[in-house]
């Protein structure tokens, strides 16, 4: 063993030796290199994910209740629409359940109709009645009032009335007293004025006779010669006066005696009228004594209207209380309306019970799975068994776990290119609709998931499919880059092979330099290089790969780490 040790060693150190008296002519010759330019870059991060089903596109169907599948009107990848019967339960006892609780609902509102129909009738009725009764109540003290007021009025009118009456009379009396004497002076006046007249007419005709005769005589005499014709012509006109007072007293006996008979009727009218105001004042004097027993008869009205008014009133309290009748009919009418409320939920509930006999879909897509088949029994517990799994397959996403170095420059909003296996030419646009705030841990490193919205995805994809994401975080104009397999990581930090001069002839060394973004072919130099530097991209040998020089068999010399 220590022999092949050695012999391992002087081998190693000879090589060695000899590489380093015979270096290379070029060592850049067998290269792959690339010039440092200038350009714009879009910045990309790239994501490993899987399409998913967007919220509420994609659904469990299960049934509410337990029962045995009748029917099923769907299968693995038919096409339903939101809405549509999918499966059939076979529960006839729902439906005879059902047709009892409408049968009690029918019962419930014929009930209903028969308290309604005669509570509105009785309550205008006691209506009716409580107005009549008030109308007839307010009649009735009207009455009360009027007559009490008569029997005020009368009691107080009876006393003067009849002192009234008293006194009229007396008058009455007196002028019946005067008008009986003047009838009576009347009467004896006329007597004696006659007498006057005749008087004065018997001797007005005894003066006409003593003047005819004296006229017949002097007639005579002046027939005989004895007296002239003058005394003839006086005595003629005495006789003619004679005449004239004899026609004249006629005349006035006449009027003496219309005179004297107006006058004595005059007296006896006023005597009758007299007489007639005596009676009149009497009657008034019994009338005013007689309204004592008016009073008496006005105290029995106001008596009567009295118990008219407790009568009105008894009337109205009797329809008042009739008011109770009503409010029971009312707490019938409400009991019957509870029970065609209750009827009516016992009705709804079987409907819906028996509505849950018909599974429908609650989305428009496609079933992914069937869960169950036409014949089973599903047995709801606690949560609804699933019978199918429908998706809208327009309506997917992508759920993309980006690196946690990456994640912030990923923003809402933002392109994003998707490329599933099945399509592996076809790039599906989309852009980024949410990022989550919770990570999750993917074979020890830290990721975050961020959803990638879809565009015209025309159901090619398919759920839980692994999609590679390429999101475009960023544009950088005029930076320069360098191809991204040109750049090494490390531990401390990105570095370049970077091709130099040293002693007129070509070599490399390792350039540290800060990279920016990156759209997975080109990277952004920020730091370390400048632009028509020449790199390497591969062929370099392990010796100049480490450091530039021959790799010592004791381990890396350390040459070329340093920048620049």
């Amino acid at each position: 063993m220590p022999v092949i040790v050695v012999t391992a060693l002087a081998g190693g150190l000879g090589w060695w030796g000899w590489a380093k008296a015979h270096p290379a002519e070029d060592p850049t010759a067998k290269m792959v290199t690339a010039k440092v330019t200038r350009g714009d870059l879009i910045e990309t991060v790239s994501a490993t994910g899987s399409v998913t089903a967007q919220t509420g596109a994609q659904v469990k169907i299960g049934s509410q209740i337990t029962g045995r599948i009748k029917r099923l009107f769907a299968d693995v990848g038919s096409s339903v629409k939101k809405g549509q019967v999918i499966a059939e339960l076979d529960l006839p006892d729902m439906q005879a359940q059902l047709g009892q609780a409408e049968a009690n609902l029918a019962l419930a509102r014929t009930k209903l109709q028969q308290q309604e129909t005669g509570g509105p009738l009785q309550q205008t009725q006691t209506s009716d009645a409580i107005k009549q009764a008030q109308a007839e109540l307010r009649s009735a003290q009207a009455h009360y009032e009027s007559v009490q007021a008569g029997l005020r009025l009368q009691s107080a009118q009876t006393p003067t009335e009849i002192r009234r009456a008293e006194t009229s009379l007396a008058a009455s009396k007196a002028a019946l007293s005067t008008a009986n004497s003047n009838q009576a002076q009347v009467q004896a006046g006329a007597k004696l004025t006659v007498a006057n007249a005749q008087e004065q007419l018997n001797q007005a005709q005894a003066n006409a006779t003593n003047a005819q005769l004296n006229l017949t005589r002097q007639v005579n005499l002046l027939d005989k010669g004895f007296v002239a014709q003058a005394v003839v012509d006086q005595a003629r006109a005495q006789a003619t006066i004679m005449q004239s007072q004899v026609k004249s007293a006629r005349q006035n006996i006449q009027l003496v005696k219309d005179k004297v008979a107006a006058d004595l009727q005059s007296a006896r009218d006023l005597a009758t009228q007299a007489q007639q105001t005596v009676e009149s004042a009497s009657a008034s004097l019994d009338a005013a004594r007689a309204g004592t027993f008016s009073d008496k008869a006005k105290q029995a009205d106001v008596q009567d209207a009295l118990a008219q008014v407790a009568r009105a009133r008894t009337a109205l309290s009797t329809s008042r209380s009739n008011m109770t009748n009503n409010t029971l009919k009312s707490q019938d009418i409400q009991q019957a309306r509870e029970s065609v409320r209750a009827a009516e939920s016992q009705v709804a509930y079987w409907r819906a019970q028996l509505d849950k006999t018909l599974i429908q879909s609650p989305i428009s897509g496609t079933v992914l799975q069937m869960a169950a088949q036409q014949g089973e029994t599903l047995a709801a517990g606690l949560s609804a068994p699933t019978l199918i799994v429908v998706a809208d397959l327009n309506r997917l996403q992508i759920d993309a776990f980006v690196d946690e170095t990456d994640i912030g420059k990923v923003k809402i909003g933002e392109s994003a290119d998707v490329t599933v296996d099945a399509y592996p030419h076809h790039v599906f646009k989309g852009r980024v609709a949410k990022i989550a705030s919770g990570s999750t841990i993917q074979q020890g490193v830290v990721t975050y998931d961020v959803t990638i919205a879809l565009a015209d995805v025309k159901q090619r994809l398919k759920p839980d499919m692994t999609a590679s994401v390429t999101l475009h975080t960023g544009t950088r104009s005029n930076v320069l880059v360098v191809p991204s397999e040109a750049v090494k990581m490390g531990q401390k930090g990105s570095t370049v092979n970077l091709v130099v001069q040293k002693d007129g002839k070509p070599d490399t060394e390792q350039q540290r330099v800060k990279t920016g973004g990156s759209d997975g072919v080109n990277t952004e130099i920020s730091e370390g290089l400048k632009e028509g530097d020449t790199i390497v991209l591969a062929g370099m040998s392990d010796g100049k790969r480490n450091g530039g020089g021959p790799t010592s068999p004791f381990g890396p010399s350390g040459r070329g780490r340093g920048g620049r």
